[in-house]
C-alpha cells in the first residue's frame, strides 16, 4: 500500500518495490580481504557505483530502506562470529539529529552481528569527506573511549583511509581490550583512499 503512494524503484535496474534488487546486488563486485596502515580487514563490496550511491541515499537522504538490502549482501558475502560483542563508531550528535538514526549500527544489527554501545564518542568531528590521509587521521585523534574491557570485532559501513577503524583499535587496546577481527560492508581501493 505505501509503495503504491511513494513508489520504490531499485537504484540499479528500476524493478518495483526493491531499494535495491537481489539481481543487481549480486552484480556488485565483491571486495574481500583489504588492508590498511595498521589493520587488516574483510570488506564485503568495493565503494564504487551502486553501492555507493544507495550508501548517499542512506546517510544524506535517511532513506533507511537500503540498510535490509545491505544487511543481506553482507551476510551473504562475509563470515563473522555473531556471538562476539561489536563495535561501531558511535554517529556525531550532529548526523543523529539529521538522520535520526547510525547507519553502520543499523546493517551491523541487522545483518547479524552482536552490536554493543561499550564504545563512546567523547568529542565531536568535522566530516571526513574530501579529507586527505593525513587530515583523516588528525580529526579522527581521540574520539572514542571504551568503556569496559573486553574483546571485540569492529564494524563500519565504509573504509577508506581507515582512520576511524584505528581510532576504533587504539580505544580497546588502551583499555587493555582486544580486537578479533574487523569487518566493513564497503571499502575504497587503495588508491581511493587519499594517502597523499
Amino acid at each position: 500500500m505505501f509503495s503504491k503512494i511513494f513508489p520504490i524503484n531499485c537504484l540499479g535496474c528500476g524493478a518495483i518495490d526493491e531499494f535495491l534488487c537481489q539481481s543487481c546486488v549480486y552484480a556488485e563486485v565483491s571486495h574481500n580481504p583489504a588492508q590498511r596502515p595498521g589493520f587488516s580487514f574483510i570488506s564485503g563490496f568495493k565503494y564504487e557505483g551502486l553501492f555507493a550511491s544507495a550508501l548517499g541515499r542512506l546517510k544524506n537522504q535517511s532513506e533507511y530502506g537500503y540498510v535490509n538490502r545491505f544487511a543481506d549482501a553482507l551476510k551473504n558475502q562475509i563470515d563473522f562470529d555473531s556471538g562476539i560483542e561489536t563495535l561501531v563508531p558511535p554517529s556525531t550528535n550532529s548526523a543523529m539529529r539529521q538522520r535520526g538514526f547510525n547507519p553502520a549500527a543499523s546493517i551491523a544489527k541487522k545483518a547479524g552481528f552482536k552490536v554493543t554501545n561499550k564504545l563512546r564518542r567523547i568529542r565531536q568531528s568535522d566530516s571526513q569527506r574530501g579529507l586527505d590521509f593525513q587530515a583523516r587521521q588528525r580529526n579522527s585523534n581521540q574520539l572514542f573511549e571504551l568503556r569496559e574491557q573486553g574483546e571485540f570485532l569492529i564494524f563500519d559501513d565504509v573504509v577508506t583511509t581507515g582512520a576511524t577503524i584505528r581510532e576504533m583499535i587504539r580505544a580497546v587496546e588502551e583499555q587493555s581490550g582486544m580486537v578479533l577481527g574487523v569487518f566493513a560492508l564497503c571499502s575504497t581501493e587503495t588508491k581511493g583512499a587519499n594517502y597523499e
